[in-house]
């Protein structure tokens, strides 16, 4: 487009000014400006080709030497149509003026003198007689009878106490619709608390781990222990053993460790089993023995019989559950298993996440052709 520029410039300058002449010549003749409604049917027209022509060569529908033939035309057309613009520009100034030249001056005519008569003298009347009418009679109007209202159908009331409790009360589920839980194996729910829950039609893991914070703020506030929900966690524990996967407090219940009170449930933090010790990062969620099929772990590189064997004591059966972990979980169970960092650096994540779709690694078929003795 350069080289079509400095190449036919003067050729360009010549339809400049011809649309000028043009556009100052004809387009304000009727004194109607230099917008659409002035512009010819003609002018209309080379508009519209010019418009379709700028498409084509944008896109380079045309190639080779039409395309160049198209654009050198592009150019000309543009300049002239540029030209009768500024022609019929600089014409609206002379037709403003010839308007505001020929307008007649309107000469004042003298306003007519309005002559009034004189008023007629009034004459007096005498005084008519006052004549006295009686007050209307005042008729009682009757009162209606009470109108006793009945509803069209029985409207059911809100729960007594439902208002006066901040956020929102959670969705309930009539019983029997769903398979029941036992919302005491969440760490804060005892036999009372799980009876308040039932009251509130509130029967299974996943109605708890769907909860929002507003339901979590009702049911604080129902329960008389507003914050305790988001401290114990209880949205993410159900949300753990809605998938079934194992809880602290659920390995606790299995194994006839955990009692719950007639009351409410302690809040204070249970202590983690002796064999955890204090390690950094946060210990992976566990799953119950049979919950899910166990996978050959040992297919991952980096976990034989040992490694296997403590993974089981951790409650890690799965590869989907090691694929699950996050950089927390790999550090604490690298420090558990006294190698910080090697969890990491052999990839049992990336490798897990493989093994858990189907997805065969080199270790692996090394491991089910026998050839690594450690894992066979």
């Amino acid at each position: 487009m350069t080289y079509l520029f400095s190449t036919y410039w003067p050729w360009m300058l010549l339809a400049l000014v011809l649309g000028g002449i043009v556009g100052f010549a004809t387009f304000l003749r009727s004194g109607k400006g230099w917008w659409p409604d002035a512009w010819p049917g003609w002018f209309k027209l080379l508009s519209l080709l010019f418009l379709v022509g700028l498409v084509v060569a944008i896109f380079k529908w045309l190639p080779g030497l039409l395309g160049h033939y198209l654009e050198t035309a592009l150019l000309f057309v543009g300049s002239y149509i540029v030209g009768c613009f500024l022609g019929s520009w600089l014409a609206s100034f002379r037709s403003r003026e010839e308007i505001e030249t020929n307008e007649p001056v309107a000469v004042a005519e003298p306003a007519p003198v309005r002559v009034t008569p004189p008023a007629p003298t009034p004459v007096p009347t005498p005084p008519a007689a006052r004549v006295v009418t009686p007050p209307p009679a005042v008729t009682p109007i009757p009162t209606p009878a009470p109108v006793r209202e009945t509803s069209s159908a029985p409207v059911s009331a809100a729960p007594a106490g439902d208002h006066i409790h901040p956020g929102q009360r959670p969705p309930a589920v009539a019983k029997g619709l769903a398979a029941l839980d036992d919302l005491k194996l969440i760490d804060g729910v005892g036999p009372v608390n799980e009876g308040k829950l039932h009251e509130l039609g509130v029967w299974t893991f996943k109605q708890v781990a769907a909860w929002t914070p507003a339901n979590v703020e009702w049911v604080g506030s129902y329960m008389a222990f507003p914050g305790r929900i988001e401290r114990e966690d209880w949205i993410g524990q159900a949300a753990q053993l809605a998938k079934g996967l194992g809880t602290d407090s659920s390995r606790r219940a299995d194994l006839g460790a955990a009692s719950a009170s007639s009351g409410f449930v302690s809040s204070a933090p249970t202590a983690a089993p002796t064999a955890d010790g204090d390690h950094p990062g946060q210990r992976p969620p566990s799953a119950v023995k049979g919950a899910a099929t166990p996978d050959n772990l040992k297919r991952v590189s980096g976990i034989g019989h040992v490694n296997e064997e403590k993974l089981n004591e951790l409650g890690i059966w799965t590869f989907a559950q090691i694929a699950a972990w996050t950089e927390a979980n790999a550090e604490w169970v690298g420090s558990y298993m006294a190698f910080p960092g090697r969890i990491e650096r052999e990839d049992w994540i990336g490798q897990a996440a493989k093994l858990a779709k189907g997805i065969e690694t080199e270790f692996s078929r090394r491991v089910d052709h026998g050839d690594v003795p450690t894992s066979s």
